[in-house]
């Protein structure tokens, strides 16, 4: 019963995030870029790739398709992002730090409601009595 409930929610933290990284990408277009300076790849391209790929799997997840396919690709996903987004080294300040560290917190609660979707036991399909 919580699933109806936990998956929708999930699904739109991951869709309202992804939309937000298509219309504002530069921050995390300068967050990504120090990450892949030795691979050939376009750090923008990299970001769209993360936002679209937000969007797809938190749309499956809100719609019950595929929950644990979806919740796998959004946990793959939000590592490498939080990893990206949250150098506590790097903040200038003591309240930048703090929001960091509260963004990191956040997206480890993400994770985590992430990884108990994934092992999340199958629901048990009701058979449809025959009239005999």
């Amino acid at each position: 019963m919580f699933s109806r409930v936990a998956r929708p929610l999930l699904g739109a933290v991951a869709v309202a995030d992804g939309v937000n990284t298509l219309l504002h990408p530069k921050p995390k277009i300068d967050s990504t870029a120090p990450l892949v300076a030795n691979a050939p790849v376009n750090p923008a391209l990299v970001v769209q790739a993360g936002a679209a790929v937000k969007i797809a799997a938190g749309l499956l997840m809100a719609l019950g398709r595929a929950p644990r396919l979806a919740a796998t690709l959004l946990a793959a996903e939000l590592i490498p992002a939080t990893v990206a987004d949250q150098p506590f080294s790097s903040a200038a300040s003591p309240g930048e730090r703090k929001a960091r560290q509260e963004n990191f917190l956040a997206n480890c609660g993400q994770l985590g409601g992430m990884l108990l979707a994934i092992s999340a036991p199958a629901p048990k399909r009701r058979r449809k009595r025959r009239r005999s």
